[in-house]
């Protein structure tokens, strides 16, 4: 009996890379092959007469649910959520991403791409920070911070930036191996970004359609990379890129998950003024400390904005909860 682990480097519909390689007289079953995704570890054991392989347990999988659950990626180290606002940025596809990650335990930055592209103006900026929970006090724990960071292929500035950032996640990880995977919509540059940092990837990339500004699904499967840092041998990077989502489909999502998300509405409770009702909506109810506390900041106040924004986006998807939660009860 032979037994080995694989880590999964690439995956598509009907086919998979794994490292170490597979035995050329050993191929992955086809009623196996939809369970694995990207960066999964198999197990397979190698017997005469006999081949079994099993899905090791995950630490954590990001995964969209429309009618099915789609697997995207598991056992991330990190999230890089890169977005911009030429293809025109959608807020509560992304906020959807960064609240999976938040659930599954993913620590995210968001990467601001093509800064230096005029559609990427301080409207939008203020419309991607509305995806950073509000720091209610200077003291909150640093793994609840989600970052963002400025970035832009044309300078190189900024893109040894994104390094260091890469860097600062592998080396204050435990483990000898890290993981770290960009999402986003199509046409945000996670593919042009990834070419840049290693140049032997080689990914294909298109330009934007400058009439219809959408972008084009050009990454068709899910790849690895390995990322080297000058100077230290003893980590693995391997640095993921996955095909446009322009539809992040949370149809699981529980009101406990969208609170997790929005934990300054904790904070701010307990440390100002509290909500009259337990289940609170923070919409039109009597009493609401969230209001109130927004009602205390200056309006042109940078946290006011940020407030504001986190407040709108969170009605959003408490309507989207809302719907479901009716059409469920119809059918």
């Amino acid at each position: 009996m032979v037994k080995t682990t694989h880590r999964v480097l690439s995956k598509s519909q009907k086919t998979i890379t794994l490292e170490p390689p597979l035995n050329s007289s050993y191929s992955v079953p086809v009623g196996i092959l939809s369970s694995i995704v990207l960066n999964d570890s198999i197990e397979i054991v190698l017997k005469p007469k006999k081949q079994q392989i099993k899905i090791l347990p995950r630490k954590n999988l990001l995964s969209r649910s429309e009618k099915i659950e789609k697997k995207i990626v598991a056992n991330l180290d990190h999230l890089f959520l890169v977005v911009t606002n030429f293809p025109s940025f959608n807020l509560l596809n992304s906020a959807k991403m960064a609240i999976r990650a938040r659930n599954e335990n993913i620590p995210l930055t968001i990467i601001m791409n093509k800064v230096d592209h005029p559609n990427v103006n301080e409207s939008f900026k203020k419309k991607v920070k509305a995806l950073i929970p509000f720091s209610v006090c200077d003291e909150a724990n640093d793994n609840k911070k989600f970052k963002i960071i400025q970035v832009s292929l044309h300078d190189d500035t900024l893109i040894k930036n994104l390094s260091s950032k890469i860097r600062e996640v592998a080396l204050t990880s435990e483990s000898s191996e890290v993981s770290i995977c960009l999402i986003g919509q199509s046409g945000v540059g996670k593919s042009s970004l990834i070419n840049k940092l290693i140049p032997s990837a080689a990914q294909k990339t298109e330009i934007v359609s400058t009439r219809h500004k959408k972008g084009r699904h050009t990454t068709r499967e899910s790849r690895s990379f390995e990322y080297k840092i000058c100077g230290d041998n003893k980590k693995r990077i391997f640095v993921m890129d996955t095909p446009g989502i322009d539809s992040f489909g949370l149809e699981d999502l529980e009101y406990r998950e969208l609170a997790e998300y929005f934990s300054e509405w904790e904070d701010i409770n307990q440390q100002y003024f509290f909500c009259k009702f337990k289940n609170c909506s923070h919409d039109c109810e009597p009493d609401c400390g969230i209001r109130r506390f927004l009602v205390n900041l200056r309006n042109e106040s940078e946290d006011f904005q940020h407030i504001s924004s986190r407040l709108t986006l969170w009605k959003k998807l408490m309507f989207n909860i809302n719907k479901k939660s009716v059409e469920n009860n119809r059918s």
